[in-house]
């Protein structure tokens, strides 16, 4: 199961953990299934900015936690995922440098370790699950290019002693785009020829809410037909996943309210409307029966943004000018009834306003994410007032207690404005979507002068996606990582200096390399003469990059370290090693992009 962010990874994670743990339950418990006595496990494969990688990577987590007397947030768990019971730093692991498990030490709970020390079905560090391939795999998309450099890899995909993937799960389709898409285009035709090669044809299936022109991008990426599941019922205004329903006979999800305001800049018009909607439950509710339930659901506000620049101006005018409008408007509404109770300080207290994005590191990320669902009533010094996000939050984040959200700036797309809306309304409580609108952007403008008829048929202007994985610059970024992977786990090439018996006219390595082609052939009918050219090259150029360096009796290898000394040949590196080898190979699909330095005149 594949996800483009990591926030969004690690709660799906959780959410999984949920799932697979009580598959687990009945297979321990109800022998009469049939569910085998192979354990049903769990594995998140994520970078090392998220998890540990490696068992000794794991254990430094583990020493830290019990010197500080809290869990790691990178060990990802903090509580049993069945029972809840809170984890201890000094019980609930198992961490050596060969090994990690987690431990649940509630004797009430039905994974309890007991004196046996039963791990749970769950691990989260990169060494652990080479060793033991879990039933369901869980990780970003970026990571899959790590299969290129990663021999143990290979136990993904099946073999000897464990089963190939039968399902692969893609979540939000519409993000595998761009030059994100386009590169993982080819390692997906990789990753199917590994599979094909081994007898296995799994089945996608990959969910998206704003998606258009879908038959191309699944062809393209995973040179499949598409099929829309549920399909199109006989009644237009209910597809079994989305009804059409007067909004007076049920709560209605979100309300958009177009803002702009002609005299302020952009850095100066986010500030009255904050304090606006800040202001707004405790002088609605203030007298209601319901106050302290009313005033919580629309108590934190969700600040969006499209760029990072954006969020640093809106830091700003929140952190200073907001509080300045929300107390101009308390002495006004007082001014008018002085039997008003002042309002509450918003902003002022604490740190009530964060931001959530990219620049800021994954653990605070996670702490900002898990403060959005605190009450304002439940933990007085814990909860948010304001939360500025960027498009982290704009896809897979269901908090049901969110409901107003200001919308900085017409975004790009209305894929991006579609799916960032909807993180408000999303429980019980109408959500409210404020659109600030930018007097000095055309976009904006255009959107406001046509905000009835663009909101009222927004689907129509979502816009088709663009995936090329078989493109010239593609090809000649990515293809020969493919190539590696089908060597290595396909045809079985695995040990590091396995890459010299590779050879273009043995039988079998190129009965591999035949059904690549023809996979991405199929992928891209119209490139297929190119493609093969390209194939042929790089095996060329393989061959020969290995026989020359056989010739200078230098031995060869798929990949070493800059550290281990001019003695070895790679035939893949960094893009930024300082002893090269025949092709640099992207590490991750994060950054797949060359990025510059412009100056102006």
């Amino acid at each position: 199961m594949r996800y483009t962010l990591r926030l969004l990874t690690g709660q799906q994670f959780e959410r999984a953990n949920r799932l697979i743990f009580a598959m687990e339950f009945l297979r321990r418990t109800e022998p009469a299934l049939g569910l085998g006595d192979e354990p049903i496990t769990i594995g998140m494969w994520v970078g090392s900015a998220t998890t540990p990688n490696k068992f000794d990577d794991a254990l430094d987590e583990v020493i830290k936690s019990q010197q500080n007397g809290s869990v790691s947030r990178k060990l990802l768990l903090d509580q049993c995922p069945w029972c809840g019971a809170p984890f201890s730093p000094h019980g609930s692991f198992i961490a050596a440098h060969d090994r990690f498990h987690f431990l649940c030490q509630n004797a009430q709970c039905a994974f309890h370790s007991g004196p046996s020390l039963t791990p749970l079905p769950c691990n989260v560090v990169d060494d652990a699950l080479y060793k033991v391939p879990p039933t369901l795999l869980i990780g970003t998309i970026d990571k899959f290019a790590r299969i290129t450099w990663e021999p143990r890899a290979s136990n993904f995909f099946g073999g000897k002693d464990y089963r190939s993937p039968e399902l692969i799960i893609q979540d939000e389709l519409h993000l595998i785009a761009g030059p994100l898409g386009s590169i993982a285009g080819v390692y997906e035709a990789a990753i199917d020829t590994v599979l094909n090669a081994r007898g296995v044809r799994p089945k996608y299936i990959a969910s998206t809410a704003t998606i258009r022109n879908a038959q191309e991008q699944v062809s393209a990426l995973y040179a499949r037909q598409a099929a829309v599941f549920p399909p199109p019922g006989l009644d237009e205004s209910d597809s079994w996943f989305a009804r059409a329903v007067p909004v007076s006979d049920e709560t209605p999800g979100r309300l958009y309210v177009g803002y702009l305001a002609p005299g302020r800049n952009k850095a100066k018009a986010i500030a009255p409307l904050a304090a606006a909607l800040l202001a707004a439950p405790d002088t609605l509710f203030a007298q209601d029966a319901n106050r302290d339930a009313l005033r919580d659901a629309w108590w934190t506000i969700v600040s969006y943004h499209s760029s990072l620049k954006g969020v640093g101006m809106a830091y700003g005018a929140l952190d200073i000018d907001a509080p300045t409008y929300l107390n101009l408007l308390d002495q006004k509404r007082r001014y008018f009834d002085a039997s008003l109770a002042p309002l509450p300080p918003r902003l002022e207290a604490g740190d009530r306003l964060q931001q959530l994005s990219s620049v800021v590191d994954t653990e605070t990320n996670h702490k900002t994410f898990s403060r959005l669902a605190r009450r304002c009533d439940d933990t007085p010094d814990d909860y948010l007032d304001v939360v500025i996000a960027t498009n982290i939050i704009a896809t897979g984040v269901d908090v049901g207690r969110l409901a107003t959200m200001i919308v900085n700036g017409q975004p790009l797309t209305t894929a991006e404005y579609i799916q960032a809306s909807s993180r408000v309304g999303r429980g019980d409580v109408p959500g409210l979507v404020c659109v600030n609108y930018y007097r000095d952007q055309v976009r904006s403008l255009s959107h406001y002068e046509n905000f009835r008829a663009y909101h009222e048929s927004f689907y129509r202007h979502v816009e088709p996606t663009s995936v090329t994985p078989f493109t010239y610059p593609a090809r000649k970024r990515a293809l020969h990582a493919a190539l590696v992977i089908v060597m290595r786990h396909g045809a079985g090439l695995l040990g590091e200096r396995a890459v010299e018996q590779f050879d273009p006219m043995d039988a079998s390595q190129m009965a591999i390399i035949n059904i690549l082609a023809e996979r991405c052939a199929k992928a891209d009918p119209l490139r297929c003469e190119g493609i093969r050219a390209n194939l042929e090259l790089l095996q060329r150029d393989w061959h020969e990059y290995v026989a020359e360096n056989q010739n200078d009796r230098l031995p060869v290898q798929y990949s070493a370290p800059d550290g281990d000394g001019i003695g070895v040949a790679r035939l893949i590196h960094d893009f930024d090693a300082k002893i090269p080898g025949l092709w640099s190979t992207l590490q991750s699909m994060r950054n797949v992009e060359h990025t510059a330095l412009v100056k102006l005149p």
